[in-house]
């Protein structure tokens, strides 16, 4: 497979192919917003199946990870796809949290993934989330500087809740991205998280809060000139959110079950984003 990247992203495709619970917030925009946001998924997607695609070696996927490095770095973005290339100058998006992305699959290639800390799972997030809410920013047409912090915590919020959800998927490709420090407090290893079913279920429980407090934060954090810009970002909000609920709701069988949202499921988000935008209704614990 050839490392370089394509020469054209094949955004809407990538973007039908993916049943991500991002695809309600496309929807909605203005035609050249849509466009946009397409493009920007279609190179975080590309990325991210770099990382996670097994049938090639990890010196493959390195390489793949470093030409897509050397045309963000570069002054003209050459080597980069013709259409991202036009986003990234046309709506001057930092190529730096492009690069951040990158550096947090690279990441996700060690043998082993683990995080110490939270500061490091956080770190993670950072670049493989919040980087990305930063670059939406200027295709929703909010302030990127008023809604920073926003993006964010947002962004860690989905990030915590992909975590919950992948959890044996991670588990299977040697990643675990639970804090070991805290995994510890509660007689958690990474040589007995599949078996040790008690204390992983009340981590699990005590991580799902803190992504629960991740979504009130966010919600508080939503600046009110920016509110009409941030709709996108709300029913993303709101999808994850209620995937968190389900989940819990089902007492975070994580490890025996895939959760997903219905089109129903989906279509509840959007509402919910666009009549209770802010408002946020706890899980009941199970």
């Amino acid at each position: 497979m050839n490392p370089t990247p394509p020469i054209h992203l094949d955004a809407e495709k990538i973007l039908r192919a993916s049943r991500s619970n991002f695809a309600p917030a496309f929807r909605l925009l203005p035609p050249e917003k849509r466009s946009d946001l397409a493009v920007l998924y279609a190179f975080c997607r590309l990325i991210d199946d770099i990382a996670d695609d097994d049938k090639r070696d990890v010196h493959e996927r390195r390489e793949a990870l470093d030409a897509w490095g050397a045309g963000l770095r570069n002054a003209e973005l050459r080597g980069l796809p013709d259409n991202f290339r036009e986003l990234v100058q046309r709506r001057a998006l930092n190529p730096g949290h492009c690069l951040g992305l990158i550096e947090g699959a690279r990441s996700d290639l060690n043998a082993a993934v683990r995080m110490s800390t939270r500061e490091d799972l956080d770190l993670y997030c950072h670049r493989v989330a919040g980087s990305v809410g930063l670059l939406c920013l200027p295709i929703f047409g909010a302030n990127v500087e008023r809604c920073s912090d926003y993006a964010e915590t947002l962004g860690r919020a989905l990030q915590y809740t992909n975590i919950l959800r992948d959890t044996n998927s991670d588990l299977q490709r040697g990643r675990i991205y639970y804090p070991l420090n805290e995994m510890d407090e509660v007689h958690l290893t990474p040589e007995n998280f599949s078996t040790n079913h008690k204390s992983r279920q009340a981590y699990l429980e005590r991580f799902a809060d803190s992504a629960e407090e991740l979504f009130k934060k966010a919600a508080r954090l939503s600046p009110a000139a920016d509110h009409q810009a941030l709709r996108p970002a709300r029913i993303m909000a709101s999808a994850y959110s209620l995937l968190l609920r389900k989940m819990r709701r089902n007492g975070l069988r994580v490890m025996s079950r895939n959760y997903r949202l219905s089109p129903l499921e989906k279509l509840r988000a959007v509402t919910t984003a666009f009549f209770d935008a802010g408002k946020w209704q706890s899980t009941p614990k199970i």
